[in-house]
């Protein structure tokens, strides 16, 4: 029963599939050549199942990739840029305003399969080798002057009147 809901089919061994056409040839008075192109219809009905599911699994997992590949973040660090690395070594909850980042790191090397090298940015430089997804791109802070430099450029800028 179960089979005929999930398929559309009786299940039907080997054995008994040879003695029902045999019974089904004699009870419906059919020759054996109509008996086999019957069942010939009946597998190629079934390749048409199959291939209708694989284009259905196609296309779901189509779906999900382009979902997938929506939420994924390109991180394009390049060397000089500063990161924070993420602190994977504590699962337990550290508190409400305990944080995961380690930092901030100098990104000294980017290598093509995603791994960085970072660098300290103290005195003494210590170097680690480090997956890309665990870092995160850390904004340098501003000098006063820079600050200042920045400030008085936007107050230059231009404000469009309010219409």
């Amino acid at each position: 029963m179960v089979y005929t809901i999930s398929y559309g089919t009786k299940a039907m061994m080997p054995i008994e599939f040879e003695h029902k056409t045999l019974r089904m040839t004699i009870s419906l008075d059919m020759t054996l050549s109509a008996t086999q192109e019957e069942r010939i219809l009946l597998l190629n009905a079934l390749d048409q199942i199959r291939k209708s599911a694989l284009q259905h699994t196609e296309s779901v997992q189509n779906q999900c990739m382009k979902w997938h590949d929506c939420y994924v973040r390109d991180n394009s660090f390049k060397q000089g840029d500063w990161a924070l690395l993420y602190d994977s070594r504590y699962k337990d909850n550290l508190g409400k305003l305990q944080t995961r980042w380690l930092g901030p790191y100098e990104i000294v090397e980017r290598f093509p399969i995603g791994a960085i090298r970072l660098s300290t940015i103290d005195p003494i430089k210590f170097k680690l080798l480090v997956n890309g997804h665990q870092l995160r791109l850390y904004c340098k802070p501003l000098s006063k002057d820079d600050f200042l430099q920045q400030f008085s450029t936007a107050q230059h800028a231009e404000i469009p009147a309010a219409t």
